[in-house]
């Protein structure tokens, strides 16, 4: 099993008594290696642990690598100039300096990228010293962490969620600990890093005033004509916000693209297999899809939608055991674009929040007030709602209100899908 493999599977191991007569309440771990300072953990990520109960989801996981999409992607035109190159960098540059209006905190680079939340570096395969206690040798699997961080430093507005995705993991094993941290190579991230800047716009910060707005509208759709990049292709996520294990893989998740799948070698380093579209109709454009997809343990079927700021705004879809994507059921009354970030499956029922964060490309014109210069807001007269899970046969569903509800949802209705 090459993707699912034991180095990040908790083994079951036979429990002997002399092995658990004694765990030690604490443990620390400090990594070293040589040539690198220590830094510190984003706390604002998800975090998945790896542990037995999901092996009944991998069953079929060597017919599923047969399947697997190529990873290699031509990422850049080789021959084309690199003065191209430095023309649109100069040229956000300019934006930055001239057009952008002042930083609000949360897209100032120098507020959001301090402290803790400062970049860190990637850290190869790294064993970690038990200063304290003892690791059980029955202990065998690892815990992966997900959260953003940039592999390149703005010039301009900058939001946490713009960030390349990382994930730092401790891989334990047979008594030892090791300890890795390794970017999520999305397309985003390799063409980056061959250019050497950002260059991929952002929904979070790049609408910073009429203006900026304008004028990095035009700046992307330049790059794409001139093959700096190609996101309708490859897409351009950041795979920054969750890790989820379905179908036979790992996977890195955002909710702006598609899954990458992600592989732990045995020797506990972080190798990134590829975008991911699974297996579905060769006419069905599958581009995006929530970070937050829900795993029936007993089935191995996962439940996931996406957003969308064109209708239908709401889509939801599953996928069996083994990777094969179901038809989209579009959710007609959903009556406008919201960025609901997660929902619940039940036995009988998906719950869908319809959420107040709404979506709206037409403020950014608006220079009223600096707030509304996002096309991303709060809008206090919508209704939250949900829906209830269904089959995925009908061709469409309908939302419908209840009295239910958190205090996160500011006390409004909620409504559900039949499954």
């Amino acid at each position: 099993m090459e993707t699912l493999s034991s180095s990040f599977l908790a083994t079951p191991f036979p429990h002997h008594s002399s092995d658990l007569g004694y765990v030690s309440s604490s443990f620390r771990f400090s990594a070293k290696s040589p040539n690198h300072q220590p830094n510190y953990f984003n706390p604002n990520s998800s975090f998945t642990l790896i542990f037995s109960p999901i092996n009944k989801l991998i069953s079929h996981t060597a017919q599923t690598l047969k399947n697997k999409q190529p990873v290699a992607h031509k990422i850049i035109n080789k021959n084309q100039s690199s003065s191209l190159a430095s023309i649109f960098k100069t040229l956000d540059d300019l934006v930055c300096s001239f057009l952008d209006l002042p930083l609000r905190p949360s897209i100032d680079p120098k507020h959001v990228l301090s402290g803790n939340f400062a970049p860190v570096d990637e850290l190869p395969p790294t064993p970690c010293e038990v200063v304290e206690g003892s690791l059980p040798s029955c202990l065998d699997g690892a815990y992966i962490r997900n959260g953003p961080n940039p592999r390149f430093i703005p010039s301009g507005p900058y939001h946490l969620f713009d960030g390349d995705g990382m994930l730092h993991m401790i891989r334990i094993s047979r008594g030892e600990a090791t300890f890795c941290s390794r970017y999520v190579k999305t397309y985003k991230y390799m063409v980056e890093q061959e250019i050497g800047y950002p260059i991929f716009p952002s929904v979070f910060s790049s609408f910073n005033g009429f203006g900026a707005s304008i004028a990095r509208s035009f700046l992307t759709l330049s790059k794409m004509l001139t093959a700096q990049f190609d996101p309708i292709r490859h897409g351009f996520g950041v795979a920054n916000t969750s890790l989820a294990l379905f179908a036979g893989h790992l996977f890195a998740l955002c909710e702006s693209d598609i899954p990458y799948a992600i592989k732990v070698t045995a020797d506990g380093d972080i190798i990134t297999m590829g975008r991911h579209g699974f297996q579905r109709s060769s006419r069905e454009w599958f581009f995006r899809m929530t970070a937050h997809p829900k795993i029936d343990q007993e089935t191995g079927e996962a439940f996931a939608y996406r957003c969308h700021p064109l209708w239908p705004f709401l889509t939801f879809f599953r996928f069996d055991s083994e990777g094969r994507k179901y038809k989209d059921v579009p959710i007609y009354s959903a009556n406008g674009p919201t960025l609901t970030h997660d929902f619940a499956v039940t036995k009988s029922y998906a719950i869908f929040p319809d959420v107040q964060i709404v979506m709206n490309l037409l403020w950014i014109l608006r220079e009223d007030h600096q707030s509304e210069l996002i096309p991303i807001r709060c809008h206090d007269s919508e209704l939250s709602r949900d829906m209830q899970r269904t089959t995925a046969k009908c061709g469409g569903l309908m939302l419908r209100d209840s009295t239910c509800c958190t205090a996160s949802m500011l006390g409004k209705k909620m409504g559900a899908i039949q499954l």
